[in-house]
């Protein structure tokens, strides 16, 4: 029985270092990190167990490994625990940010109870054998990688879609993790290179080609956090080499990685993406703005600056800490829910005593190989994998895979020194007593992991219904995917703001509909459930601004039909102000519904608001020039649309605002023309065509007015209306 408990551990650790960076599934909203993030928990807790149950069983002693790192990396977990028990929101900080899943709680414990199983359960006779397999692995992602890129994978019709596309990688959902990931690889490889001492010549022409294959993805890719990791770690690396004399003689061996520094330093100011590859980039947070979220959210109160706003939650913190200045960048739209740097995401998610508790993990270890080295064992690959590793935390968010081998990489080192680490060995044979308790504890910890395999299928079934939904060809299939997604994981606020969208937007297509056709018992339910399922998922997650976004958006959309609507929507919209103060885009949707209960002087405040925000911002410009109209200074508002018309000559909204402004002070060529600019610049602006219609009519020109007013129909089947001005005018 010993060598069952302890083959399946050692077969999940293979299995893990292969399939890790490889393993994705088509099935879930997020293919990669979703998966991956089951992958881990399962096969790790799945080796906790055994564990276990071996020294239950088997052994019949407790035997337990310590390091020195041990309390450090427990003080770490703690200090993650207690920030989840206490965060601004406790869903994102036990799974992860929807989207994201890396981050939470659980993906951290499985990263830490990884690393306890490792140095309690492998020999030092495995690290190699891990490692090749971890090259293989790193072969397949190299190989399909480059399949993608060049749009073979894209031609094989039996794959599935997330395959075919041309930043197809294994490792994650970007080409910049991607390289990030091979900046790694490479690192490895070139330690296996420069330490390896038992290699056969086909080992050694494996390991070049995977080499000069991955340098040839980087530098396709050339995302310069990538080269930024591979030349901070080498060049640390023959620094050292050189001060401690590492190779001596063979010296010359260094010739490589100074090879590859040099590489790196020519290519991280060279375009290449411009002048070769051009593919498709990620958006990732700079590094000023990182720090300067993660030391804001640090500082904010005594609570932040302990435990941070919670484990997960960069989210929350972008969200409210995020400068006006950011509002200037094209990326001003973008909620980002990682920072650009690990480290600094630490910083604003689990404040000063987390950074700390992480950094004195990392600052031991480094220390303790720092006086292996000493005592003459040498470096080798893993701390210089190690390193690398350490310096993508400060350049790169982490990903399920990034993290997987920072924490499996901190094991194998710490198994490989051996000499700092003691047994601590406790016989149940004397303790006959202690040998049940802890029996009875093993069999709790086994039907607690149940349960929560139990848990994981319901909650990967709700995603594969979520996946449904987004693919559904109607509304009310996608409404029917929504409902058993949300049926199978209620706690998911995300699933229900869906949801409470998908009832808005069948309310507004019934009352599309004529009059004496609309359905007003259905009208009500769906509006009682739009409104339910929107306040349900604001309850759960009170500190995310989509979700009160969310809810203001349904009160705005159903107000004709629900009593009460708009001052709900004003509160939920207030609400989504307090947690994102900086988004021009909230304070104009509460400018538009205080217009709309006739509050002009609330409204234009709040579009000034928006102005102070984003000076650029067209919407908020648009609607404080329509308050002069509804002010009755038509001349005015004319005078700053055309101001605005000159400034953004490619908006379409600015334009159909003109061309309305001139038909209602009777300048109806001014108007039609243009009504037929925003046609070219939206050709299925459907209010643009009707209005066009409307002005052809009013010159005359019925046979022009009945060609719009067919659009009009063409894009809004079954509309009333338009089909009595098309009768009229036939």
């Amino acid at each position: 029985m010993d060598n069952i408990f302890s083959r399946i551990i050692n077969i999940n650790m293979y299995v893990l270092a292969f399939l890790v960076p490889l393993f994705f599934l088509p099935f879930s909203f997020e293919a990669f990190e979703f998966n991956k993030q089951y992958l881990l928990f399962i096969l790790v807790s799945l080796s906790f167990f055994c564990w276990l149950a071996k020294m239950a069983l088997v052994d019949k002693e407790l035997r337990f490994k310590r390091t020195p790192l041990d309390l450090f990396i427990l003080g770490f977990l703690a200090v993650a625990i207690l920030s989840a028990v206490f965060s601004v929101d406790k869903t994102s900080s036990l799974f992860g940010f929807y989207g994201r899943f890396t981050g939470g709680l659980i993906g951290l414990l499985s990263l830490v109870i990884l690393y306890f199983v490792v140095t309690n359960n492998l020999e030092v006779k495995r690290i190699s054998s891990l490692l090749k397999t971890f090259i293989w692995s790193g072969l397949t992602a190299v190989l399909l990688t480059y399949l993608g890129i060049f749009g073979v994978l894209a031609k094989l019709a039996f794959l599935p879609m997330v395959m075919k596309q041309l930043v197809f990688n294994s490792t994650s959902a970007s080409l910049e993790g991607f390289s990030v990931f091979l900046a790694v690889l490479t690192t490895l490889l070139t330690g296996l290179m420069l330490f390896g001492t038992d290699q056969g010549k086909s080992k050694n022409i494996l390991q070049w080609v995977l080499l000069i294959a991955s340098l040839g993805l980087m530098a396709l890719v050339d995302f310069t956090s990538a080269w930024l990791v591979l030349l901070v770690t080498l060049t640390l690396f023959v620094a050292l080499s050189l001060w401690k004399r590492i190779f001596r003689e063979n010296v010359n061996r260094l010739l490589i990685p100074i090879f590859l520094i040099v590489v790196a330093a020519v290519l991280i100011p060279f375009d290449v993406q411009t002048v070769v590859a051009g593919l498709p980039r990620e958006q990732v947070l700079d590094q000023t703005t990182s720090w300067g979220i993660g030391f804001d959210s640090a500082t904010s109160d005594a609570k932040s600056g302990f435990l941070g706003s919670g484990i997960g939650t960069f989210h929350y913190d972008f969200a409210k800490e995020k400068s006006l200045s950011f509002n200037q960048s094209w990326l001003w739209q973008i909620r980002f829910d990682r920072a650009g740097s690990y480290v600094a995401e630490i910083l604003a998610t689990m404040g000063f005593l987390g950074i700390l508790l992480y950094l004195s993990v990392i600052s031991l270890f480094l220390i303790m190989s720092y006086f292996i080295i000493q005592q003459g064992s040498g470096a080798s690959p893993l701390l210089m994998v190690f390193i690398a590793l350490l310096a993508s935390q400060f350049f790169y968010y982490q990903n399920t895979v990034l993290g997987f081998l920072f924490w499996l990489m901190l094991a194998l080192s710490v198994v490989s020194w051996q000499k700092p680490m003691k047994e601590k060995v406790i016989s149940f044979k004397e303790f006959p007593e202690l040998s049940l308790v802890f029996s009875t504890a093993v069999i709790i910890i086994g039907v607690a992991i149940l349960g929560t395999y139990f848990y994981a299928v319901k909650f990967y079934l709700a995603d594969m219904n979520y996946v449904k939904a987004q693919m559904a060809t109607s509304n009310a299939e996608r409404m029917i995917n929504l409902e058993q997604a949300v049926r199978l994981n209620p706690s998911l606020s995300q699933y229900r703001a869906t949801l409470a969208r998908a009832y808005m937007s069948e309310v507004l297509t019934e009352m599309q509909k004529p009059q004496q056709e609309q359905d007003s018992t259905k009208i009500q339910s769906l509006v009682a459930n739009s409104i339910n399922q929107a306040r349900i998922a604001t309850d759960l997650s009170k500190n995310q601004v989509a979700t009160w976004e969310t809810l203001g958006v349904v009160y705005r959309e159903i107000r004709s039909v629900a009593s009460g609507a708009i001052d709900w929507g004003i509160k939920s919209f207030t609400e989504a102000i307090a947690l994102e103060p900086t988004n021009p885009v909230l304070y104009t949707e509460l400018g538009k519904l205080y217009a709309l209960t006739n509050e002009d002087d609330k409204a234009q405040e709040q579009f000034a608001l928006a102005i102070t925000k984003k000076s650029d911002y067209a919407d908020a410009l648009i609607q404080d020039a329509l308050l002069l109209e509804k002010a009755g200074k038509a001349p005015e508002a004319i005078v700053k649309m055309e101001s605005l018309s000159q400034s953004f000559p490619l908006s379409a909204e600015i334009s159909f605002q003109l061309g309305r402004l001139y038909f209602n002070g009777n300048q109806i060529a001014k108007a039609i023309e243009k009504f037929q600019q925003v046609i070219v610049l939206a050709p299925n602006y459907s209010n643009a065509h009707y209005s066009l219609g409307i002005a052809y009519a009013v010159q005359g020109n019925k046979a022009s007015a009945l060609k719009e007013f067919e659009k009009v129909l063409e894009l809004n089947p079954g509309n009333q209306d338009v089909q009595n001005k098309i009768n009229q005018l036939r």
